[in-house]
């Protein structure tokens, strides 16, 4: 059920940004940003799995987007709340770096929870991608 809501959404999705940027004969940044949002946090777990180390928010921000090539945008606006979520569902822990009286930054980590969600996560972003590349031509049933 879930899988049919997802593809309902960008189908219509599509639909409505294509029917948007058929002058532009591109795809906008705000086509691109929407369907950045909706995947923000299995980027997340993503990367700090991948780090195997505590990350801070805007060094989250900058990995993200070197991993992207610069093609997604992060900013703090998406990212602090989306990690005070995952840190309120269980996804992350955190803890604060530095001495009292410095600057201190806090730092997230995945926790068991994180880990289990993230390859539910993944799993069903395979399930999508080999959907659409079956819909789309792009690969031999």
């Amino acid at each position: 059920m879930r899988e049919t809501v997802a593809y309902l959404w960008i189908s219509t999705f599509y639909m409505e940004e294509g029917e948007r940027n058929l002058d532009k004969g591109r795809i906008s940044r705000d086509s691109i940003d929407q369907m950045r949002k909706g995947t923000t946090t299995l980027a997340i777990l993503k990367l700090l799995v991948d780090a195997d180390e505590p990350m801070h928010g805007y060094r989250m921000i900058q990995e993200l987007e070197d991993r992207s090539q610069g093609i997604f945008a992060f900013n703090e606006g998406l990212i602090y709340p989306r990690l005070h979520q995952m840190e309120h569902d269980g996804l992350l822990k955190s803890r604060w770096e530095g001495e009292p009286g410095t600057r201190r930054r806090k730092v997230y980590a995945v926790t068991e929870r994180g880990r289990r969600q993230l390859e539910a996560e993944m799993e069903q972003w395979e399930t999508f991608r080999r959907g659409m590349s079956l819909l789309l031509g792009l690969e031999a049933a």
